[in-house]
């Protein structure tokens, strides 16, 4: 069962790790189109055809914007926990930058 883990919380640190810049670069944009998205649900909501995909929708960008931003909160915690090795030098702390 150790070994599961650790081998789920290394790709856990490479995923993270070699996707930081992607993360860093794109929230922002990410949130603008998650807001078109909610426009566009709210939009589809008020017809009585389209109520089903104005739902999804709406909760599909409501779940995006709440992991993205989970991720971005806490991306130098989830670093730190799946980082596997051993020495001090070799950890790799990232600043929480604040939501702005």
């Amino acid at each position: 069962m150790g070994g599961k883990l650790m081998i789920l919380r290394q790709a856990i640190y490479h995923f993270f790790y070699h996707l930081r810049v992607f993360f860093n670069l794109t929230f922002k944009p990410l949130l603008g189109l998650i807001a078109v998205g909610m426009v566009t649900s709210i939009l589809l909501l008020l017809s009585a055809k389209t109520q089903l995909a104005g739902t999804l929708i709406f909760v599909g960008c409501i779940a995006t914007a709440l992991w993205i931003t989970l991720i971005h909160c806490y991306y130098s915690a989830i670093l730190n926990w799946s980082d596997t090795r051993k020495e001090d030098a070799s950890v790799i702390e990232f600043p929480n930058k604040p939501l702005k």
